[in-house]
């Protein structure tokens, strides 16, 4: 007897699910873009425990009559795709009809659906893969799917479900892809019976990325437009001093769907290349339309990735667009007259020409520490007590008649000699280590030193960030952060941690939300929620107030911050983030280099 077998349904639909439906947000995914195939102006999405319990998703569609309410959970059956043909013209969200199937197969499924001119609508139950009869039900014109209890069937998928916040996080990363290019429709979303979006339609996509990013962003984004044959773009981009932390503001939509593509994110990176610095992303929406004969949208079940007939002149266009709308716009960015002028010598140490720092040098005010946690040692020249009356010398760390120590390579390396050779040690790394250990320690006993504003200033947020706010407060405060929501889709900062004083309060909050948005890397048993969002939260202060490359530093605040890794143990010698603070290089190695052995 041969040893191949046909898979039964039931097992084949678990297997489906396991591409297609990975976490309550995949669930939403399916059903909204069902209903916009559907033709629905409005779309309700109801959450309980963040998707975990509960996804109920009604919209005023077209409906089904009662034989496609009992078709619609079969394997493959679908009204969008007639021939193997149809594939290659693809105008629909919606095509491969694998979703129902496999939702049902791993969850306990109520759907009721009833058309325009239909007396009554119909009502149907799927369990595990197990249907029951469908039977008449009251229901206003459209389709209400409940999707209860996701991976009950299945305990080996359900303990990768992650907590509800995050879980509702993914869903409002989720909706926000699917609402950008569908401004026509009225979306509207709540969890535990709390309303957390309510976009209704809008005449422009800036409108409508305003009801999701904030008015703020999309008040300052620049319009970019372009095409070559087939293709048409259009979109917004955020000027430079609007960038963020991560790529989670960048979109693309190829004709109406959210994509990704490594081509067109190179495109993005190229086209801001020497705007932005390291570690910052440009927010930017990108709408592009194409012949469906263009592109090919099977090539994953998500169908996120996509392939294009003539990739590289896709590429040249959307390149070629962004460069002329960023060329176009005045990208100074414009003074703020409520930002206080830096108290910090340091500062201006580190923005002014290296002429005119020499200069300031020889009669320099008092200053605050820039490293705020090492005191330096008491016999070390310390510039805040003791004012400099010699000229600035060329090499910061030549001390009249004795050799130095240790000396600065490049404004970013500090290298000292050891008895077995000598030591290379990355000052961004080893101060963001000293600042990261500091900050856990202190916010543990609540002794982040704040800087309270002179006037509070209100940040918008994007629907994403508004879901997470009311859960981030804490360990914000916790920081030294102090905010409180402002209706709600705003926080009110009222206070700033001292060490991130100089930054932009808004920027500082979307990228703390955003550190806080990535999916938790310290959970385990015995550890809380909010102390892993306070150590997340430590490592992106840390990581901001460190000194930076190209910093150049005084022999004394050198010394502390050398002195402060002797003291942090084995925890000094990698940063919060992994990589190493220092390389040791021994006698040996010299030798062998320069072959005298």
């Amino acid at each position: 007897m041969g040893m191949i077998r046909e898979l039964p349904d039931l097992v084949a639909n678990k297997i489906a699910a396991g591409e297609v439906i990975e976490r309550p947000a995949s669930v939403v995914k399916e059903l909204v873009e069902n209903a916009i195939d559907a033709g629905a102006t409005r779309i309700e999405i109801q959450l309980e425990d963040g998707g975990r319990k509960l996804v109920r998703v009604t919209d005023d569609g077209s409906g089904m009559d009662a034989e496609d309410v009992v078709k619609c959970f079969g394997r493959h059956a679908t009204s969008k795709l007639r021939t193997s043909d149809d594939l290659f013209f693809i105008t629909t969200l919606g095509f491969r009809g694998e979703a129902l199937p496999s939702i049902g197969s791993v969850a306990q499924v109520r759907l009721v659906s009833r058309q325009r001119d239909a007396a009554a609508g119909t009502e149907i139950e799927v369990a595990g893969g197990q249907r029951t009869e469908p039977k008449a039900a009251g229901a206003p014109q459209g389709t209400t799917v409940e999707v209860r209890n996701l991976f009950y069937n299945t305990p080996a998928r359900q303990k990768f479900l992650r907590s509800a916040r995050t879980e509702l996080g993914h869903v409002m990363d989720m909706v926000t892809r699917i609402a950008l290019p569908h401004e026509q429709i009225h979306f509207v979303v709540s969890n535990d019976s709390k309303r957390l979006l309510n976009a209704p339609p809008t005449s422009s996509r800036r409108e409508r990325i305003a009801a999701f990013a904030g008015a703020d962003l999309a008040g300052a984004l620049l319009p970019v437009s372009g095409g070559d044959g087939p293709l048409a773009i259009e979109g917004l981009l955020a000027p430079p001093d609007h960038a963020r932390a991560s790529t989670g503001m960048q979109f693309l939509f190829l004709n109406r769907r959210y994509v990704r593509d490594k081509a067109l994110s190179s495109a993005i990176r190229q086209a801001y290349e020497g705007l932005l610095p390291r570690g910052r992303y440009p927010a930017l929406f990108l709408f592009l339309q194409i012949d469906p004969r263009e592109a090919d949208f099977n090539v994953h079940p998500t169908k996120i990735e996509v392939r294009f007939r003539q990739g590289r002149r896709v590429f040249a266009s959307v390149l070629g667009a962004m460069r002329a709308a960023l060329a176009a716009a005045d990208l100074a960015p414009p003074l703020r007259p409520s930002e206080p002028v830096p108290p910090s010598w340091d500062h201006v140490r580190r923005s002014a020409p290296a002429r005119a720092a020499e200069e300031f040098a020889l009669r320099p005010p008092p200053v605050t520490p820039r490293l705020p946690f090492a005191a330096a040692p008491e016999h070390l020249d310390d510039a805040r007590t003791r004012p400099r009356t010699l000229p600035a010398p060329a090499d910061p760390f030549a001390a009249p008649g004795a050799p130095p120590a240790f000396l600065q390579l490049h404004g970013t390396y500090l290298v000292e000699e050891t008895p077995e050779g000598f030591r290379v040690t990355d000052q961004h790394a080893l101060h963001e280590r000293v600042l990261y250990e500091e900050l856990v320690q202190r916010s543990a006993e609540a002794k982040v030193e704040a800087q309270r504003l002179l006037m509070p200033e209100v940040v918008t947020l994007s629907a994403a960030e508004a879901a997470l706010a009311a859960e981030a407060l804490e360990p914000l405060r916790a920081l030294g952060l102090e905010a409180e929501p402002f209706g709600g889709d705003a926080l009110t900062v009222r206070a700033v941690p001292r060490l991130v004083r100089d930054l932009d309060v808004g920027q500082l909050v979307h990228d703390l939300l955003a550190e806080m948005a990535e999916e938790d890397r310290e959970g385990g048993p015995g550890v809380s929620a909010v102390e892993r969002h306070r150590r997340r939260l430590a490592r992106a202060l840390a990581c901001k107030a460190a000194l930076k490359a190209g910093d150049p530093l005084r022999a004394s605040e050198a010394a502390a911050l050398l002195a402060r890794r002797a003291a942090l143990g084995p925890r000094a010698e990698t940063c919060p983030h992994g990589r190493p603070t220092a390389l040791v290089f021994s006698l040996g190695d010299l030798e062998r280099q320069f072959k005298r052995k």
